[in-house]
């Protein structure tokens, strides 16, 4: 064979003509290979080459195996000697671990399973401690029923229910026991039955009164928290205990007077026995049911004795609480526990209207032919009185101009047709009697009633009562609707409906023009627009300092709610009432402050910064006056504000889309604006966009 090449490129161009099988898996057989592809007539001249050439072949890929392990040697030696340095480590690993565990071995015995086992009987110790404690605890409440059954021998009812709530309290911790659960369904049946002896025990003290004995009754009824119960429960005892007393007595004497006769007295009323009584047995009959009633008098006394002083006690003690001065005494003075803070506000007439209603609807279920027309008076009589209420307290030519919406047009609408259906206005002998009939005189307010005069903020005691009672009544007819509805004959149903839903739900939107008038006469609106007419507002220094008119305002409103405050003294003010009221205050504050605003004739970028430093003054103050949020109108007045830095183009938007603002006081803001970021030109477009503009008031 000739010398094998030493050329790098020769050796690489040999190797890259094996062919590709030599390389495709281990389990190749080179030989089996090379004989197939042998062809069958042999040459050995060309067998001879062939074979040259694969010795060639062999030999450079044997070079370039011994070149490459030549070349990773170092590497080789390195992790050699790294894998006899972890083969000596496993080995020392090995030999501590062996020694680890003998030693863990030697610990376990000789420490630690001695260890836990105390630890294990320490811990077992304290769970038989706590079960002994809870058997213990059960044992006694097993034997709460005897203790308890003495206590209500002795009468002592506070310490029967202390001690079964106590009771309760601790079986619902052991609940999980199953012999608990029995016993806490026995507690509540114990709990029951002390209610019934308390309830017994509360009956006797109707006709013998006792300090002692109705003092634990009452500390019972409070530890279960039923002490309006045991109020209402009295009252029915006091009434049951004068009913019995006087019909024993009264009885006596029938069965006296009739001898052997057969007569079921025992089974008649109170009234037709009174008829049996003769009149020699009148007088002495008389005189043992005073006696009688005379006890149950006196222990009613002693009963309201006791209270009286009861709460004297819890008034005079510090910190005694749900309770002050003026809620105990209105406890004393009502049975139902009304006091101001939650009374309605009635006049007699409400009462008598209510009362009337009640009449008609006994006679609705009599005579239910005339249902229909029984509704209709009735609604007619609830007419009257809206139609009263807004004559005398809201009537004012002032709305329109207003511009705030205080009548809606559906009780405009109402009014319109209550005047024209039901009230004559030109009453004169010259009416027919048809007319006559179907109407009735507009009606007059009483001389007696002052709306004129300041410090009663021109009679909003009075306004408060008639519209506040009409509201009242409005809520009871509303309650009244669907009883109504089941007497009214189906073909009528569509006019009880249209009454309800377009005169007795306006009831309360009276309250806006009722309330605004005494809103506008309040505060001196009219001083403040003389005040701001003084500022010069073309100013050239930004102002830290907000103007005098601010003052004024707020004195204004510091004034009207001192006298809101003088005014609840006579009559209570609704939150509803008071909400509006503070409601119609700011708007119309806020209207007038826009309107002095639209006054001003020159005025330049630090003034209506001035004008913004003196409206967010006026909010602040406002703010502590009242608790209405949030402030009505306060958009009103910024953007009002903030349109003078607006541009040709934006003012023109504005314009267009707030047409809440009057024709006056665009105007002025346009004229404000001209010379500073609008030219005339502007200035004629956007007067002609105003004036192309129709704007309804708001």
């Amino acid at each position: 064979m000739r010398e094998q090449p030493t050329d790098p490129q020769e050796e690489q161009e040999i190797i890259d003509r094996i062919e590709e099988v030599y390389f495709s898996s281990d389990s190749f057989d080179m030989v089996q290979y090379e004989l197939e592809k042998l062809p069958p007539d042999l040459n050995l001249l060309e067998l001879e080459e062939y074979r040259d050439k694969l010795k060639r072949q062999q030999a450079a890929v044997s070079k370039r195996v011994a070149d490459l392990i030549l070349e990773k040697q170092p590497s080789y030696v390195k992790e050699l000697e790294r894998v006899t340095s972890l083969q000596t480590n496993l080995q020392l690993a090995a030999v501590i671990c062996t020694n680890a565990r003998r030693q863990l071995h030697s610990a376990k015995e000789g420490f630690t399973e001695a260890s836990l086992g105390l630890l294990a009987n320490q811990r077992r110790r304290q769970l038989l401690t706590g079960l002994l404690k809870s058997l213990r605890t059960i044992k006694t409440l097993q034997r709460t029923d005897v203790r308890l059954s003495e206590m209500l021998e002795e009468e002592d009812y506070p310490g029967a229910i202390q001690l079964c709530l106590e009771c309760q309290k601790a079986a619902s911790t052991f609940k999980h026991y199953n012999c608990i659960s029995e016993l806490n369904s026995k507690l509540q049946d114990t709990l029951e039955q002390i209610e019934e002896q308390l309830d017994v025990a509360l009956s006797k003290t109707c006709k013998h009164f006792d300090v002692s004995h109705y003092t634990k009754v009452q500390l019972a009824y409070k530890l279960l928290g039923k002490t309006q119960t045991a109020m209402d429960q009295l009252h029915m005892h006091f009434t049951q205990a004068i009913h019995n007393t006087v019909f024993q007595v009264v009885l006596g004497y029938v069965e006296l007077c009739a001898g052997n006769a057969d007569t079921k007295f025992q089974k008649m009323q109170y009234k037709d026995l009174c008829t049996h009584i003769t009149a020699d047995s009148y007088i002495p009959c008389l005189t043992d049911l005073c006696k009688a009633l005379w006890e149950v008098m006196l222990s009613y006394h002693l009963t309201m004795q006791w209270h009286d002083e009861h709460y004297k006690e819890e008034e005079a003690t510090p910190g005694a609480g749900n309770v002050s001065r003026e809620t105990l005494r209105s406890r004393k003075r009502s049975d139902y526990n009304l006091n101001r803070a939650n009374a309605p506000i009635l006049t007699n007439t409400t009462l008598n209207v209510i009362r009337l209603v009640g009449k008609y609807m006994q006679m609705m279920n009599i005579l239910k032919p005339i249902a229909f027309d029984v509704i209709h008076c009735v609604s007619q009589l609830f007419d009257y009185y809206l139609y009263a209420v807004y004559t005398f307290f809201g009537r004012n030519d002032m709305y329109e101009s207003s511009g705030l919406g205080l009548i809606s047009s559906r009780l405009r609408t109402t009014l319109s047709r209550i005047q024209e259906s039901l009230i004559d206005v030109n009453a004169g002998p010259h009416a027919s009697p048809e007319e006559r009939k179907e109407k009735v005189p507009s009606p007059h307010l009483s001389q007696l009633v002052v709306l004129t005069a300041s410090d009663t903020l021109y009679g909003l005691a009075e306004r408060v009562v008639a519209t506040e009672s009409l509201v009242f009544l409005a809520e009871q007819f509303e309650f009244l609707h669907l009883h109504l509805d089941t007497m009214m004959p189906s073909a009528k149903k569509p006019f009880l409906q249209q009454f309800y839903s377009q005169t007795v739900s306006t009831a309360s939107e009276l309250r806006k023009p009722i309330y605004w008038i005494v809103a506008a006469k309040a505060i001196d609106y009219e001083q403040m627009l003389l005040l701001m007419a003084g500022v010069k507002w073309d100013i050239k220094e930004i102002m830290s300092q907000h103007n005098v008119y601010v003052d004024v305002l707020l004195k204004e409103f510091e004034k009207f709610n001192q006298r809101l405050g003088d005014v609840s003294k006579i009559v209570r003010i609704p939150l509803p009432v008071s909400n509006v009221l503070w409601e119609h205050c700011i708007r119309l504050a806020n209207r007038t402050l826009v309107e002095g605003y639209a006054n001003v004739k020159k005025c330049s970028n630090e003034g209506r910064a001035l004008m913004q430093l003196d409206f967010q003054q006026f909010l602040m103050k406002l703010e502590k006056l009242t608790d209405l949020r949030p402030i009505p109108d306060k958009e009103f007045v910024e953007t009002y504000i903030k349109a003078y830095y607006l541009t040709e183009n934006d003012m023109e938007q504005f314009i267009k889309n707030h047409r809440e603002y009057s024709m006056k006081q665009l105007t002025n803001l346009v004229n404000v604006c001209l010379g500073s970021h609008i030219n005339k030109k502007a200035r004629q477009k956007l007067l002609a966009a105003i004036d192309d503009i129709d704007r309804p008031k708001r």
